[in-house]
C-alpha cells in the first residue's frame, strides 16, 4: 500500500465514523498523529467536516514526505483499518421502516448498471 491509499481511507474513516470501524479508525489516526505532532485532540477536525477533514489530509502526507517513521506508522496503520473501512464502505443496509406505506415497486439496490423497467 501506499501514501496515496492511505490518505484515501483517512476520508473513509471520516465519512465512516458513524459505524464502529469508522470510529475505531479515526479514533486510532488521531492518536497516531498525535504522537507524531503532540497536538491535543481540540486541533483534530471533526470527521463531519469535509473541507477541515481534507486539510488535516494535505497535513498527513506532508508529514508522511517528512517523516519516514510518521509514513511507516500510517501505512501500518491503513493496513489495520483499511479493509474494515472499504467493507463498510461497500455495505448496502436497505430497509422500508415501519409503517411506511408504498404504493408501487420498491427497488433496493447497491449498484445498478443500465435502466430499470416494471412490467
Amino acid at each position: 500500500m501506499d501514501v496515496s491509499t492511505a490518505l484515501t481511507l483517512v476520508s473513509a474513516a471520516a465519512g465512516g465514523a458513524a459505524t464502529a470501524a469508522g470510529q475505531s479508525a479515526w479514533s486510532a489516526l488521531t492518536s497516531l498523529t498525535r504522537r507524531f505532532t503532540g497536538r491535543g485532540e481540540e486541533e483534530f477536525p471533526a470527521p463531519s467536516a469535509g473541507g477541515e477533514v481534507r486539510d488535516f489530509q494535505a497535513r498527513l502526507s506532508q508529514l508522511a514526505e517528512e517523516n519516514a517513521e510518521f509514513r511507516s506508522a500510517l501505512l501500518s496503520w491503513a493496513e489495520e483499518h483499511g479493509p474494515r473501512l472499504e467493507a463498510d464502505a461497500g455495505a448496502v443496509h436497505n430497509s422500508v421502516g415501519e409503517g411506511a406505506t408504498v404504493n408501487g415497486p420498491v427497488v433496493q439496490a447497491r449498484d445498478i448498471s443500465g435502466g430499470l423497467h416494471f412490467g
